[in-house]
């Protein structure tokens, strides 16, 4: 059979034949070769993910000012007990450090697992958790025997009446006060303004606004914002030429002004003239809002706003105290007193007091 198949034919086969194997063995030995160089694709993601690893943990404890570590050996079988301890200065509370915590580790796209507050408020467990998965049981110690300086923020505000006997007979008195301090001045009362410039005092505005629940003077009623305004260019022209008697005015507080703070249009046009403005403002009216503008009401308009009592009757001591303590608490606070000879000598001892807990006294724009 062979016979009859020509010679150059068989040799032609034999030629394709072979040139076909040996282009199949040269491709699968270049397949295996350019395999073994091809990175695992998995590699970079998971370098990254231990360098980020590191960083959330560094990043933790210099945000919480830690300042001596501690590494405890705890039975596997007990999952409740912490095996680190990180010593943080005091001056802070323990619900704000969990804060800035939970703050650090989302910043980390990590995910706080578990928190409790435990010793009585000064100290906290954690157990956070990443891709990698969950860490040690951490427990936060606040150190009595280290502050932390300027932890929080405390803004004194001495409110200035229309008839102020310090302000209109002995300003030098306010040379006292060798500490930041604020100056609440009606703004209807420009003599009273006066002096406060040249005493050089941080001053809030005092704007008066419609009430007729209080008996006010008639220098206040002549330039009180009154109801029904319901166009938001005349409210700004309004407050505007409120707010201009003094520079830089970042807000301002309400001067009575019951009946104005309790209609909803003349409200709402407000809140609107606040946000477009970014002023904040303080309710110092003696009756309720009804909510209108309450601190909880502000944060849904992304307003900042509070509300004060300045007819407070607890004793001076309890005030500073409650004060001091809501500043080391949530960070910051207000103490309101009326501008007296009194309160002016009382205040001598705040600022060691606060410094003790290491509370800055700043102006009252900080804290709001």
């Amino acid at each position: 059979m062979l016979r009859k198949i020509p010679f150059k034919v068989l040799v032609g086969t034999a030629v394709f034949l072979f040139a076909v194997l040996l282009g199949t063995a040269l491709s699968i030995g270049l397949g295996k070769k350019g395999g073994k160089q091809e990175p695992a694709p998995q590699e970079p993601a998971q370098e990254a993910e231990a360098i980020d690893v590191l960083l959330l943990n560094k990043n933790l404890k210099e945000a919480l000012n830690v300042h001596k570590e501690i590494t405890l050996r705890v039975l596997k079988i007990d999952t409740n007990a912490a095996s680190e301890i990180w010593h943080v200065p005091n001056g802070m509370s323990i619900p704000n450090y969990m804060l800035r915590a939970t703050k650090e580790i989302e910043r980390h796209n990590g995910k706080v697992h578990w928190m409790k507050e435990i010793r009585n408020g000064y100290a906290a467990l954690l157990r956070y958790e990443s891709e990698q998965g969950i860490y040690p049981l951490t427990e936060i110690r606040i150190m009595d025997s280290l502050w932390l300086p300027n932890s929080s923020k405390l803004a004194v505000v001495l409110a200035v009446r229309e008839q102020n006997k310090i302000l209109r007979n002995k300003p030098e008195m306010l040379e006292k006060i060798n500490f930041t301090y604020n100056l609440l001045i009606p703004s209807s009362r420009q003599d009273l303004l006066d002096i406060g410039k040249k005493l050089n005092t941080n001053i809030i505005l005092w704007i008066p606004m419609e009430s007729r629940n209080e008996m006010i003077y008639n220098t206040e009623k002549e330039v009180q914002i009154p109801l029904g305004i319901t166009n938001e260019k005349e409210l700004a022209e309004r407050l505007n030429r409120h707010l201009k008697k003094i520079k830089n005015a970042s807000g301002f507080a309400a001067f009575y002004g019951e009946d104005f703070l309790v209609h909803p249009a003349s409200v709402e046009v407000l809140a609107k003239v606040l946000r477009e403005k970014n002023l904040w403002f303080w309710d110092l009216t003696k009756s309720a809002t009804a909510g209108l503008l309450s601190p909880d009401e502000c944060v849904k308009k992304e307003l900042r706003c509070r509300k004060n009592n300045l007819d407070i009757f607890e004793e001076f001591n309890e005030q500073v105290n409650k004060a001091l303590k809501t500043a080391r608490r949530n960070g910051r606070a207000i103490l309101l007193f009326d501008l007296t000879e009194k309160n002016i000598e009382l205040l001598a001892k705040l600022p060691g007091m606060a410094q003790a807990q290491g509370t800055s006294l700043v102006h009252a724009e900080e804290v709001f």
